[in-house]
């Protein structure tokens, strides 16, 4: 038996493994463990299971992801979010379709900060929708705002989906960081355009919000203004390169940690709180990490990948004609597995291939963020879908209905970066 069938059959297992709930970690190291043992022997198994993991864990990138978890746990667990929210509202509740417009770009503020959309989706099913329900907005509008706005989180930096990408392909987190800066910001004028325009052509989906003086507005400004500041020198400081992403993460923590604290949100139970749940978080990561890398090892040893990018090379077709094929996989997978582990079993695969057809590094790993957001509102089972249809009860045929402008806005944006590449590298050329 080759390597090549060795290495589609460990594919297929893993797929098995973690359908079958098996912690994603423990798949990832026991295919690639079991595989190299057939492929190898003994001696090459049980040394990559000794040395892979610590060898790829002992890496400075990844002391980025606690940071930002931490950052992220600690609005989370406090009400920042509710601040953002609420000074999103009082600039655009007023128009006709305000309250979801202020839903999804409190949704991008808030992603910006966690960096996960379903710690996006819950905060903001539990902000926005009691208001929504309060002047009578249509459900399926209301519900499909805070869904379409939690996948923002992994495509606004900082994103642990960035991070993942740019530890499987050795590319710089902090450029990855800045070419989902401007995609991000234009899929949250994109929605707010599409609320609008439904809006408008159907008052009764969304009525106008309540009206706020200029003094109410500045007030409500002020009181975020220290967590923008905040995002601001996070990203500030990677993109003109004083501080390393890790150290930005750093930064990010301690400054969300230091506003809680001024503002009497954090006490020391809840702060116990928030780091037991960021060693939670951050464990399950390691650990999904510390498999990667083993399973990494076996699929690059099966030769699978570069027989992949050989018969797509050898295909002679237009390299966009391979684009929609990846785009339409990762709507599928988007639909139905979380993020990280979608990335850790499909880049490793594609990277060759998609780099050798010529496409910019950083700008096929925005796109494959872009594409995996959209998988996670899409029907039939977009999984934010599915978070926020158990919060709000509402049917999910019903958000899907509302979901419909939102997914073609979706579509649109991602159409836009691939006409115009320059919309994700233009900021990551300039660092």
């Amino acid at each position: 038996m080759s390597n090549e069938i060795i290495g589609l059959i460990g594919i297929v297992v893993l797929l098995i493994l973690i359908c079958s709930r098996v912690w994603i970690g423990a798949a990832l190291a026991i295919v690639g463990f079991f595989g190299l043992l057939i492929m190898s022997g003994s001696s090459q198994a049980f040394s990559t299971l000794g040395t892979a993991p610590y060898m790829n864990i002992d890496n400075y990138t990844i002391t980025a992801i606690p940071m930002f978890t931490l950052m992220g746990m600690v609005i989370a667990e406090t009400s920042i979010g509710k601040g953002l929210y609420e000074a999103a509202y009082r600039f655009l509740g007023r128009k006709n379709g305000g309250v979801a417009s202020a839903t999804v770009v409190a949704s991008g503020l808030m992603g910006a900060i966690t960096g996960s959309d379903n710690v996006s989706c819950v905060i903001m099913s539990k902000l926005a929708l009691p208001e929504l329900k309060r002047f009578k907005y249509n459900d399926g509008l209301a519900t499909a705002s805070v869904a379409a706005g939690a996948p923002l989180a992994i495509i606004i930096p900082p994103s642990m989906a960035f991070i993942m990408y740019g530890m499987l392909t050795e590319q710089s987190v902090g450029k990855l960081f800045m070419a989902g800066l401007i995609p991000g910001a234009i899929l949250v004028s994109v929605f707010v355009l599409a609320i609008s325009i439904s809006c408008n052509r159907n008052k009764t989906l969304g009525p106008k919000g309540d009206k706020f003086t200029l003094k109410e507005k500045m007030n409500a400004l002020v009181g975020v203004l220290p967590t923008i500041i905040l995002f601001l020198l996070v990203l500030g400081g990677i993109y003109f390169g004083i501080c390393t992403t890790t150290e930005a993460g750093a930064i990010g923590a301690l400054g969300a940690i230091i506003i809680a604290g001024v503002t009497k949100q954090l006490s020391a139970k809840k702060m116990y709180t928030i780091l037991r749940a960021t060693v939670v978080a951050v464990g399950f990561v390691i650990f999904m990490i510390a498999g990667t890398f083993i399973f990494i090892k076996f699929i690059t040893l099966s030769h699978v990948p570069l027989a992949l990018t050989e018969l797509i090379i050898g295909m002679e077709v237009n390299r966009f004609i391979v684009l929609l094929a990846v785009a339409i996989m990762y709507l599928v997978l988007g639909m139905i597995m979380p993020h990280i582990p979608m990335m850790i079993l499909t880049v490793p695969l594609l990277f060759p291939a998609m780099t050798a057809l010529g496409f910019d590094p950083i700008w096929f790993g925005c796109f494959v963020v872009m594409m995996m957001a959209l998988g996670a509102i899409s029907p039939p089972i977009g999984m934010d879908v599915f978070i926020v249809a158990g919060i709000s009860k509402v049917p999910v045929l019903e958000i899907y209905k509302g979901m419909i402008p939102f997914l073609i806005a979706d579509v649109a944006v991602i159409i836009l970066i691939c006409v115009f590449p320059q919309i994700v590298t233009f900021l990551p050329s300039l660092m």
